[in-house]
């Protein structure tokens, strides 16, 4: 039973590494602001970290903007239900005796979140490629491969590679 309880643990945390990595980035407050966060409505740093290499025009940001949103609010919406059910599930494992059918709920509530986090960030780049210019898209796709979730806008979920200690 111990066994379990921290193997399904580890499970947890480990799907959710790079959920937690992509996500926690974003969030981080004290980035340095760029000339395109300060051009753009939101001045959000997503969108200036995401865009600033690849000269986004005000047309293709028009067409941008509201899938780029709806993004954002998506993801966020997911990022809270995700760690709601981390917490759940600490707390279930913390019981003296464990539930194991409630665990096993909550750990496949946690994966479809994860799926439905990664439609999120295909979803984004399918449309990023309709909007962008060829080498416009190649620019982005080499910035989330530099970069590899070290800035916001960025991450292990869209192809980056995660760093290692």
């Amino acid at each position: 039973m111990h066994y379990l309880k921290r193997s399904l643990l580890a499970l947890s945390v480990g799907l959710n590494v790079a959920f937690i990595l992509f996500w926690g980035m974003q969030h981080f407050s004290g980035q340095n602001h760029t000339p395109l966060e300060k051009s753009r409505p939101s001045g959000d740093q997503f969108f200036a970290a995401r865009y600033e290499g690849v000269r986004v025009t005000s047309e293709q940001w028009k067409e941008l903007e509201p899938s780029v949103l709806a993004f954002k609010t998506n993801t966020d919406r997911i990022r809270r239900e995700t760690m709601q059910l981390r917490k759940q599930l600490l707390e279930l494992l913390a019981k003296p005796v464990a539930d194991e059918e409630a665990i096993r709920v909550i750990q496949q509530k946690i994966l479809a979140n994860q799926g439905g986090m990664k439609d999120e960030v295909l979803r984004l780049l399918l449309h990023e490629k309709s909007v962008l210019r060829p080498d416009q898209f190649s620019g982005l796709i080499q910035a989330i491969r530099d970069y590899g979730g070290r800035r916001p806008g960025f991450g292990i979920m869209t192809g980056g590679k995660p760093e290692r200690d």
